[in-house]
């Protein structure tokens, strides 16, 4: 009978030998810093995330010596090591070059590159602007009213406009996106913040605007939203409920 032989591996960060090869994310016992899996394999926190980009642009004929040749030469742009972020985004302009004629590719591009600058904090606006550019001249028979869709990246950023308090930024750009259930959840969660702050002072007159603007914008878009993925628009919560029958009975409606 053959007795089992624990693999042991190597910390890819200090290269001290482990007990064990881990088979989940963990930290090294030995430095502390994270050792990431992927496929198996035993990766730092930055060639980790140079993989996932790698795998998200494979379709466009990304390799890692695509991505090694181009930080070289930013580095030596620079004087010091060019990031990740830096990389993929030379590498993304140089895409637009090499695939301008094909719409497929390009909107690709535009979308990655709207989801880079969300996960920085900044505006997608511009990139997802011109991603729907592409996409109506790919499918013209296909164009929505509306002007951007906004991906798990750009909803990110969006949730992060929100707690930070900045409503009014957010909004612009969730009511450009296509109402897809999490855009919805996200106007959902900024009428509710809205109607929360004018409780606080009393102004049940815009407690009722607030959700009651949320209530009429889901309603218009429900068939689209079951459309698009078979689901309702997401419902007020119990409390926004209760809230806003509170704020009508001050209002003595």
């Amino acid at each position: 009978m053959l007795s089992f032989i624990p693999q042991k591996a190597e910390c890819p960060n200090c290269y001290k030998s482990l007990d064990t090869k881990p088979i989940r994310n963990q930290d090294c016992p030995h430095c502390g810093k994270p050792i990431l899996i992927r496929n198996g394999e035993l990766l730092t926190e930055e060639d980790s995330k140079i993989e996932d980009w790698l795998l998200r642009l494979e379709g466009l004929g990304v390799t890692r010596n695509d991505f090694d040749n181009n930080r070289d030469q930013l580095s030596k742009k620079f004087g010091k090591q060019a990031s990740i972020n830096d990389t993929i985004w030379s590498i993304l302009n140089q895409l637009i070059m090499k695939y301008g004629k094909n719409l497929n590719m390009l909107e690709q591009i535009y979308r990655e590159m709207a989801s880079m600058v969300s996960s920085e904090g900044r505006d997608p606006t511009q990139y997802l602007m011109e991603a729907e550019k592409v996409r109506n001249r790919r499918l013209p028979e296909s164009k929505s009213e509306k002007e951007v869709f906004l991906g798990h990246d750009e909803l990110a950023y969006i949730r992060g406009l929100r707690k930070e308090g900045k409503l009014e930024k957010a909004e612009e750009l969730l009511y450009k996106a296509e109402p897809s259930p999490a855009v919805l959840d996200e106007i959902r969660k900024i009428a509710s913040d809205r109607a929360r702050s004018a409780k606080k002072i009393g102004d049940w007159q815009s407690v009722v605007k607030h959700l009651e603007s949320y209530s009429d914008y889901a309603s218009k878009w429900r068939d689209y939203c079951v459309k698009m993925v078979n689901q309702e628009p997401p419902l007020h919560t119990a409390n926004d409920i209760k809230l806003l029958q509170e704020a009508k009975q001050k209002l003595g409606e």
